[in-house]
């Protein structure tokens, strides 16, 4: 369900969410929003104890989170309580853990479902991960998201829909920020995958866009990107592929696209035949152009 705004939620909502406050300390400071698949967090106050369990919640949400504390620790089911920092949280398939707080604290997150940045990265990190240190990215994204949270403006259906894709699409670039370039420890190779993939992203709706045009757009040899995308498992056509599969899924699972036809939807996508984007679909998906529609439908 989509709200048209943000609105204030109680403890008892909160823990709909997967958010649960432990013991009978003062109540917590939260508000949601809902546009579409995407679901946005807020929530914070003093000295508290939460157990947080997204997993089972959202089984099919990743969880990006912004986490400003004093102090804070963290403990995983059967494990010792660990001192953690603040900072970006990013978890593909969602977060488990109790959490315990001293002072003062906030944290803003998005949900996302995970189909619709799985195509960003080679793979998506099996456990979470917590970035100190902050770039550009995540804290605009952060700011973003937070002032969805803080005002009380009505959104219209072209805005929902806009909040959706935007909130997706900067998961999506703060997971290949951080987690797509880590095995290259930032490296040249890393570097140029990145700036290769960014390339890709934009343009792999465009049916011309080929290997030998990305290498070009990134000033590289056809034959050294290659290798850079070998290095990964990769490679530049297959990548172009699952961008074009991620084009196409967005797009059959949002109803505003159901005017178009399957043949229409490969056409948006970059893809040269419906038989090339459902291979691509069934590859990155599992799934067939109608069964994603339908499946919505339901």
């Amino acid at each position: 369900m989509s709200h048209s705004h943000a609105q204030v939620i109680d403890d008892r909502e909160l823990a709909k969410h997967g958010v649960r406050r432990v013991g009978d300390r003062p109540g917590l400071r939260s508000r949601e929003r809902a546009s579409g698949g995407v679901r946005l967090l807020s929530t914070g106050g003093g000295t508290s104890e939460l157990h947080v369990d997204t997993v089972s919640r959202y089984p099919d949400h990743s969880v990006f989170a912004f986490v400003e504390a004093q102090a804070l620790w963290s403990r995983v089911e059967g494990e010792p309580w660990v001192e953690t920092e603040g900072g970006l949280v990013v978890a593909a398939h969602g977060i488990a853990r109790r959490l315990r707080w001293a002072g003062q604290w906030r944290f803003v997150a998005a949900l996302v479902p995970r189909s619709a940045i799985a195509s960003f990265v080679p793979s998506l990190p099996s456990d979470a991960s917590v970035f100190a240190d902050r770039r550009l990215l995540d804290t605009s994204m952060q700011q973003f998201i937070g002032c969805l949270l803080d005002t009380d403006d009505n959104a219209s259906a072209i805005e929902q829909y806009a909040i959706e894709q935007l909130v997706m699409e900067m998961c999506g670039a703060v997971l290949l920020d951080r987690i797509g370039g880590v095995s290259g420890q930032g490296s040249p190779h890393a570097v140029l995958r990145e700036r290769a993939i960014a390339v890709i992203s934009q343009q792999c709706g465009d049916p011309s866009l080929k290997p030998s045009r990305v290498a070009h757009e990134v000033q590289s040899s056809l034959r050294q990107l290659q290798l850079v995308f070998s290095e990964s498992g990769n490679s530049v056509a297959a990548e172009i592929r699952r961008q074009r599969a991620r084009l196409a899924h967005s797009l059959l699972v949002d109803s505003r696209y159901d005017v178009l036809s399957i043949d229409q939807i490969a056409q948006r996508a970059g893809f040269h035949s419906p038989m090339s984007m459902r291979r691509a679909l069934d590859e990155a998906y599992q799934a067939t152009p109608r069964t994603l529609r339908s499946s919505r439908r339901a």
